[in-house]
């Protein structure tokens, strides 16, 4: 009888740390104040900014303005992620800074990004981002090259390839001729599994042929994900594991009476 009681309480602790590990949430956004919202308490781990200008230095291009970052090139951030940057069409993506100052048109990105913020472009309709540890939350502003109305969604998946959930949002884009700072189109996702070990953004709508950009991409991680992009470990409540640590000495305890008997 006391065996029975003792696998129920074990049992029972063994709930309580599944429920607790499956409790996940994930949200969409379609501004960067409601984003960041979700990384200001510091629950979900820290802020680790991607700039695009960082990617194309790492690649050993001695100007930012209007270069080269190879197809699958892999950039490793300040706060521990390695990021590789992919596109359907395997070519290389351009590196452009938005309205730089003293360029010339055609080597800046004349743009809906913030002022001097650093842009990778892609001739293509798709930008997958992948990482070496999932994150918690990954968001950015994007625009086409075209003028005019387009969209663009965020598609976030685990490392079983699984989608975890899809964020979109639609912009007006004022193309390369005249500067609009800060009206690019946001979208952004969290899920607080931190299990999102890559991201595809995919631009939508009549304007895509010229392809897109897009802009500092803003993700939050775990500081302890840095293991293998399958998702951070779910760590047990105190009161779980002392719970399941007294059963288990139970059990041990017990074991050894019935031997001696």
């Amino acid at each position: 009888m006391f065996l029975k009681s003792l696998l129920g309480v074990v049992a029972a602790g063994g709930l309580m740390f599944a429920a607790g590990a499956a409790n996940a949430t994930v949200a969409t956004y379609t501004t960067a104040s409601a984003y960041n919202t979700f990384g200001g308490g510091g629950s979900i781990g820290i802020s680790d900014p991607v700039d695009w200008g960082q990617f194309s230095t790492a690649q050993g291009n001695s100007t930012i303005n209007n270069s080269t970052v190879r197809n699958g090139a892999t950039m490793a951030t300040s706060n521990g992620e390695n990021v590789t940057a992919t596109n359907a069409g395997s070519t290389p993506f351009t590196v452009y800074t938005n309205g730089a100052t003293g360029g010339l048109a055609g080597t800046r990105w004349d743009g809906d990004f913030g002022n001097g913020t650093n842009v990778l472009y892609t001739s293509g309709t798709s930008i997958t981002l992948s990482f070496n540890g999932a994150i918690t939350g990954f968001g950015i502003d994007a625009q086409t090259s075209l003028a005019g109305a387009y969209g663009f969604t965020i598609q976030a998946y685990n490392a079983s390839n699984q989608l975890i959930g899809t964020a979109t949002s639609s912009g007006t884009s004022t193309g390369r001729a005249s500067n609009s700072f800060n009206t690019a189109a946001f979208a952004g996702l969290t899920s607080t599994a931190g299990d999102i070990s890559y991201v595809t953004i995919t631009a939508t709508g009549a304007n895509t042929g010229s392809g897109f950009a897009i802009d500092t991409s803003l993700i939050y991680h775990f500081a302890n994900n840095q293991t293998s992009g399958g998702g951070s470990q779910q760590t047990p409540e105190p009161g779980t594991l002392a719970l399941l640590g007294a059963g288990l000495a139970a059990l041990g305890a017990v074991r050894r009476r019935r031997q001696r008997a």
